[in-house]
């Protein structure tokens, strides 16, 4: 969704060895970000969505990442399979501004 890449592509970027549950550290995320020409931003606490700016990753209560515009008010959260929408019941913990390679920045 944030790279335009399949998530099986994504995922073989990451050594989770013999896991059968895939958890991805914030470390993990950067890496696979940094390799595909991404800009990322420091890591930032989150007590509301409103403390959140620009495009970012999001780490939500129930240990799960979602992507947030919140230039745009827009929630592109993997587990619903209905797309992006205008509200989200998640609470926000932490998140990392990114920047896509073609934002020229």
């Amino acid at each position: 969704m944030l790279t335009g890449k399949p998530y099986d592509q994504l995922a073989g970027m990451i050594d989770w060895g013999v896991q059968t549950n895939h958890y991805t550290t914030w470390k993990e995320l950067r890496g696979v970000l940094t390799e595909l020409g991404w800009q990322t931003g420091g890591l930032r606490k989150a007590e509301s969505w409103g403390d959140v700016c620009g495009i970012a990753v999001v780490h939500v209560e129930g240990d799960h990442f979602i992507l947030y515009d919140a230039d745009n008010g827009v929630f592109y959260d993997p587990g619903e399979p209905d797309g992006p929408d205008l509200h989200s019941r998640l609470v926000p913990m932490n998140y990392l501004p990114v920047q896509s390679p073609e934002s020229g920045a």
